[in-house]
């Protein structure tokens, strides 16, 4: 082959060459166009969305107080440890050993726990709450290490006086799944909390104030390089509540040992001073999280910790006389001057009603009959009484509602009457009916807080107010303020005459000599009230047989005082507690006299 064969081919090769790389040149450019200018805007969005994100910043929920400014629920600052599964993917064996060291923790412990959590996670997950500051400068000092890990400050509920505001503050847990399906719309998150229960549900939009937002530039493995922007949070507004702390916490202690509810109302304006549900679980671990046996144990627990009693409805037993009473007088079928005779049983057709004084009480009148608590009296108001008119009246008296107080899970109760009965059995009222309803049993159900507005209004004159907690609400600056005022729902049909009677009645059940409510005599200061033992079950245990914790009865006892100038209602509930006169009554002078300054909390 010639030199110049050989240099044509070199030249064809040359040429070749030129135009591959002309052409590689071209697919490059045209790559190029359709990166940099077809796709530009969704790559653009892409690598910005990888770099800078925007997370919420969590306002803190607005505090609570009671009447003297004692703090009893508010925010405090917790580190949490949140783990990224989409930058963990691959990484994790080895960022799960370095978070195991640094944590002290088993590493298989924490893997099986991180892959849990991920199954139910949908993004982000809290790992971990409540970091100490020594774990917290050892995550930082190691960030770079750690991809898909953040550690980060947000406010957390705590509850100072614990258990015994549970059932009256309610308590806060973190959103659901399947909560945030619902709530979406209104600015919830995965990380934030809700209202549950009590006051922090039923105020949870003025409590939860508004999230702020924060823009983050991060790297190519999720960690964070610094903050572009922020949009500072709106704190919650703060509620002044009616409640006494020490007060409160004191009955809760009271309530030790046994399952019931203390309610406490300023007769004057319908102000509570104490809202009391025992026991009552530690509100703070349905944000730490319960373990399941943990939850098991607190569902099968016989005294029912996550009721609250104030608001459930029972038999009211023999508290709910004076409105049989007052429906007599007011119907004209009772005067105050008429005695009725007692043997210890009442016959109606070849039914027989009995008294819960065996041998009777003899001849007694009104007062005696209230005192005393003598059934007989009041199966024979019962079977002069309508049941449709009695049915009308104790609903005039604020029973078979809402008691207005606008806490959430209250049970109005039922005031059974003809109309009921049909609808509910299909079956036409008997007249035997009327008795066990006059003497609180039967069909008929309240709950303690309509027992003590009806009490309240017997000590006032006759005026229902409508029971209040919340007096203000106020934005943290103290600019904004909205003011509750004392509401009259109306008056309770009844002359003042009548009111009077009953009045005298329930002083001497407490401060006569056969008054059922001796236990709540005080020394200083005149109590008037009255005891209840409403039945759970009929009585068909034999006699010295131990009766079961849930077929026992319920104690009751509503009083106020001082009785001619009245300050103070009580009511005391006992679940399967026994006598009403045993085991309520010394529960309400205990705090009658903590009240009046007798008795240190």
């Amino acid at each position: 082959m010639t030199s110049r064969k050989t240099e044509e081919i070199y030249q064809r090769r040359f040429v070749a060459a030129g135009y591959f790389v002309l052409f590689a040149l071209l697919i490059l450019l045209i790559k190029l166009f359709y990166l940099q200018i077809v796709r530009h805007d969704y790559f653009w969005k892409l690598a910005r969305a990888r770099t800078f994100y925007r997370v919420s910043v969590p306002a803190p929920r607005g505090r609570i107080f009671d009447r003297r400014g004692v703090l009893l629920a508010g925010d405090r600052p917790s580190f949490n440890l949140y783990l990224d599964p989409f930058y963990l993917r691959g990484k994790e064996d080895r960022v799960l050993r370095v978070l195991a060291r640094i944590l002290d923790e088993d590493f298989v412990a924490l893997k099986t726990e991180y892959i849990l959590k991920k199954r139910k996670s949908y993004g982000e997950i809290l790992f971990r709450r409540g970091l100490d500051w020594e774990k917290v400068a050892r995550l930082e000092a190691r960030r770079y290490y750690l991809p898909g890990v953040r550690v980060e400050a947000r406010p957390e509920r705590f509850y100072p006086f614990g258990r015994s505001f549970f059932h009256l503050l309610g308590y806060v847990s973190t959103v659901s799944r399947k909560d945030l399906a619902r709530l979406k719309a209104r600015g919830y998150g995965p990380q934030d909390v809700v209202g549950r229960t009590g006051l922090e549900r039923a105020f949870e939009e003025v409590l939860r104030g508004k999230k702020g937002e924060r823009e983050v530039e991060r790297d190519a493995l999720g960690r964070t390089v610094r903050i572009v922007s922020e949009v500072p949070p709106r704190p919650g507004k703060d509620l002044f509540l009616t409640v006494d702390a020490s007060l409160q916490k004191a009955i809760y202690g009271f309530l030790k040992g046994r399952s019931g509810a203390v309610v406490v109302m300023d007769p004057r304006t319908g102000a509570l001073l104490a809202l009391v549900s025992a026991p009552a679980p530690d509100p703070e671990k349905f944000l730490r999280g319960f373990s399941s046996l943990e939850w098991k144990d607190l569902n099968r627990d016989p005294l029912r910790p996550l009721l609250n009693k104030a608001l459930l409805a029972y038999h009211p037993g023999s508290t709910f006389k004076p409105v049989t009473l007052l429906a007599a007088l007011e119907a004209g079928v009772i005067s105050p001057s008429e005695k009725i005779y007692c043997p210890g049983f009442y016959r109606l057709g070849r039914r027989v009603f009995r008294c819960w004084r065996k041998w009777g009480h003899g001849k007694v009148s009104l007062v005696q009959a209230l005192a005393q608590s003598c059934d007989v009296y009041f199966y024979v108001l019962g079977e002069r009484l309508d049941i449709d008119y009695l049915a009308r009246f104790a609903r005039a008296c604020g029973f078979g509602r809402p008691s207005g107080l606008g806490l959430p899970g209250e049970n109005p109760g039922l005031v059974p009457d003809r109309e009921w009965k049909r609808r509910a059995y299909h079956e036409p009222w008997q007249k035997g009916e009327n008795l066990v309803v006059a003497i609180g049993q039967g069909a008929l159900e309240v709950n303690l807080l309509q027992l003590v507005k009806f009490y309240g209004a017997i000590a006032n004159g006759g005026r229902l107010w409508r029971p209040f907690v919340v007096r203000e609400i106020a934005d943290p600056s103290g600019k904004e303020v909205d003011l509750f005022s004392p509401q009259q729902e109306g008056r309770l049909p009844v002359k003042s005459s009548s009111l009077r009677w009953v009045l005298a009645g329930l002083v001497e059940a407490v401060n006569g000599k056969y008054g059922t409510g001796k236990a709540a005599r005080l020394k200083e200061i005149l109590v008037a009230g009255k005891t209840g033992t409403a039945q759970v079950v009929r009585k068909t245990m034999e006699e010295g047989k131990e009766v079961p914790y849930e077929k026992r009865d319920h104690a009751w006892f509503v009083a106020f005082a001082p009785a001619r100038d009245p300050r103070l209602v009580v009511g005391v509930l006992v679940e399967h507690g026994g006598h009403g006169g045993r085991v309520a009554a010394p529960i309400a002078a205990r705090v009658l006299r903590l009240y009046f300054g007798g008795e240190s909390p």
